[in-house]
């Protein structure tokens, strides 16, 4: 039994697609979430710029007592996740692992599509761990493609327009082969995966519900469950404008969003270098 908070963090609002699941499967755990508004976008940014990033943010995590810490952005997993594993001594978990295990467990054709940013799509994030984790001797096709403004429209507030509408249909409509399955491999591309279903057909995977999943499965192992009972909340931390993040996020989740706090990591990035 552990009744400490998981901490969770992203680039700003994205993470809901991920904390809405995980108090959808662990409804009897406080949570630390931790939106870095104020350097959005990550796609945009160098492996060593998130790096640092990620290292503030978990100390802060750490400082705010997470027993366990979600990276819920995929760019940052791809760039960090490593490296935080290496420095810290506390579970971190992913997104794209558990979204790459989805796409292979239900792709019939072999053929995955993933929209990502363009960061995660130049480093292959998801094909790699789609090749690490494919049974032996499969053969995978797998296609990348990188929006470079989608994650910000969706961290401003995104407006069902035909503007935006038409976004969406020219990144998914980019996979000419033809792949059954498309993973939304960045995690504020689900908050508007009705429009991603509305132009493709397969299965999409939102690897939000499998890192939760995994979530549970790792306290469980570890006896680091909560025992309290459906009596989840949630402290906010954001790095620029909290009432903007608050209206926003309001759009994308039912959870309670009544106690959010503005903070500033500039010392300690200042302290990295960055």
């Amino acid at each position: 039994m552990d009744n400490r908070p998981i901490g969770i963090f992203d680039s700003g609002v994205g993470a809901f697609s991920v904390l809405n699941k995980l108090v959808e499967v662990l409804p009897n755990e406080k949570y630390v979430y931790f939106g870095d508004s104020g350097h959005n976008p990550y796609g945009q940014k160098t492996s060593e710029q998130l790096k640092k990033l990620c290292k503030c943010i978990v100390d802060f995590l750490i400082k705010n007592d997470a027993k366990i810490i979600v990276v819920a952005c995929n760019t940052a997993t791809v760039a960090a996740l490593d490296y935080l594993k290496d420095i810290f001594d506390i579970d971190i978990i992913g997104v794209i692992n558990p979204g790459a295990k989805e796409a292979l467990r239900v792709t019939k054709n072999n053929k995955i599509g993933v929209c990502s940013t363009v960061f995660t799509a130049k480093t292959h994030g998801y094909l790699n761990e789609i090749l690490k984790e494919r049974r032996e001797n499969q053969e995978i096709a797998v296609y990348e493609e990188g929006s470079v403004n989608l994650a910000n429209i969706i961290e401003n507030g995104f407006e069902y327009n035909e503007q935006n509408e038409e976004i969406i249909k020219e990144f998914v409509t980019r996979f000419t082969d033809d792949i059954d399955t498309l993973i939304l491999g960045c995690t504020h591309y689900p908050l508007v995966e009705d429009l991603f279903k509305k132009y493709f057909n397969g299965n999409i995977v939102d690897p939000g519900m499998e890192t939760a999943l995994g979530v549970k499965e790792l306290l469980a192992k570890k006896d680091m469950l909560s025992d309290k009972k459906n009596e989840y909340s949630v402290k906010y931390f954001v790095t620029r404008d909290p009432d903007m993040f608050k209206n926003i996020a309001e759009n994308l989740t039912n959870l309670k969003i009544d106690d959010i706090n503005e903070v500033s990591i500039e010392e300690e990035l200042k302290s990295e270098g960055f």
